[in-house]
């Protein structure tokens, strides 16, 4: 009689899903100083995950966003972090990295590229500078590079993006740098050389 009873607990508690906390509060920004300019944000919840989606404007690099999730306790929830970033800098983008900082460790568990792109993992690494903080602020540093199969020319928008998992309340920051064709870099190097000659 006990055994099957056991039994059967144990695989009631095998199949449970593991409780995560609720996020109550939030909060995402831009820096201000124009680099990238936030026009939307949207919390959602995907299963028992959550979503915020961003749309930005980027005009030059490097770029900061930071913000903040409140937990109702101090199990880890999982967020995507999702930007549509319009190209407004003067080059095609054929690679693009973000750097997240956080104040508490975590961990990246999935990354959204646009279609035909390839990216890189970097995990979260401790005692590590933050993101546009005052120097001497520490925290959990990863980072995710993005590889272009179709370039994203000005004008253009591309969707980025990384899947978090943390441990409670904590507060985040992103540092986002778009890298340009070689064409376009031979032409911005070039640019700067006929200027330095016009003086």
């Amino acid at each position: 009689m006990k055994i099957p009873f056991l039994a059967g607990l144990v695989a009631l508690l095998v199949a449970a899903p593991l409780a995560s906390a609720s996020i109550v509060a939030w909060n995402c920004d831009d820096d201000g100083d124009g680099a990238i300019v936030m026009n939307s944000a949207a919390m959602s919840t995907v299963g028992t995950d959550y979503r915020l989606d961003v749309g930005a404007s980027q005009y030059w690099s490097p770029a900061h966003m930071a913000g903040d999730f409140t937990t109702d306790t101090e199990l880890d929830p999982t967020v995507w972090i999702v930007e549509t970033v319009d190209n407004y800098t003067n080059f095609t983008w054929t690679d693009y990295h973000i750097d997240i900082g956080m104040t508490k460790p975590f961990s990246i568990v999935g990354v959204v590229a646009p279609p035909d792109w390839t990216w890189a993992v970097t995990p979260p690494a401790g005692g590590q500078q933050l993101p546009n903080q005052p120097p001497g602020t520490l925290g959990w540093v990863g980072k995710v590079d993005y590889y272009a199969g179709t370039p994203i020319p000005p004008g253009q928008s591309g969707t980025f993006g990384l899947v978090v998992s943390f441990l409670g309340s904590v507060e985040f920051c992103t540092e986002q740098i778009p890298t340009p064709e070689p064409a376009s870099l031979l032409l911005l190097g070039l640019g700067g050389l006929l200027i330095r000659r016009r003086r």
